[in-house]
């Protein structure tokens, strides 16, 4: 339950998963959903080696990982720049790589994913007792299945309810700016919140 009414709030990854199907469609969408989802892999395992904990101990490995995350965003931000006189059905839109790779990257960066794991499975693993390694690995395994359930879901619905709109070029411009709005507002708000 705590799972699916964190992923149904409204952040920056919802934002980035509608915003993508929007412009790009389910597919790509979808890809984005899976990248993000793996990196809870990454996170989860941080939490088992003990490794998030010496992490955020030091401050300035927190806004070293911050800091990588950021310009990574920007770095999307001037590619769709650079793309966004591209025709609807170009082959060019496989810019930088594979939207899975983008979702990974952009989940491992981030050090408020860290934080968050790190603040919410502990309540669930029973630290105290034995095999809460097994413990935070479901956790994290639960975490994957709902991202994976409800960004897919909103992926769906937003490329589904779009898609007429996509085979006017006028709309896909627009989308293109709004994409490098948001890759721009999410790099902003990964380094004010940590700076």
């Amino acid at each position: 339950m705590t799972s699916v009414l964190l992923a149904l709030t409204p952040g920056p990854d919802v934002l980035l998963v509608v915003t993508i199907a929007a412009k790009e469609g389910f597919k790509k969408s979808l890809q984005l959903t899976l990248g993000l989802a793996s990196g809870v892999v990454f996170h989860t395992s941080l939490i088992i080696l003990g490794v998030s904990a010496a992490i955020i101990t030091y401050p300035h490995a927190m806004k070293l990982v911050a800091a990588f995350g950021a310009v990574y965003l920007l770095y999307l931000a001037w590619l769709t720049w650079q793309h966004r006189q591209d025709a609807i059905d170009s082959s060019v839109q496989e810019i930088s790589g594979s939207y899975y790779w983008r979702g990974v990257i952009m989940n491992i960066s981030n050090p408020k994913v860290l934080l968050f794991f790190l603040a919410l499975f502990p309540q669930f693993a029973q630290l105290d007792e034995p095999g809460y390694h097994w413990r935070i690995a479901i956790l994290g395994l639960i975490f994957i299945a709902v991202t994976i359930m409800v960004f897919g879901g909103l992926a769906y619905l937003t490329a589904k309810s779009t898609q007429s709109f996509m085979q006017n070029p006028r709309f896909k411009k627009g989308m293109d700016y709004v994409t490098i709005g948001v890759f721009m507002l999410l790099a902003g708000l990964l380094l004010f919140s940590v700076f």
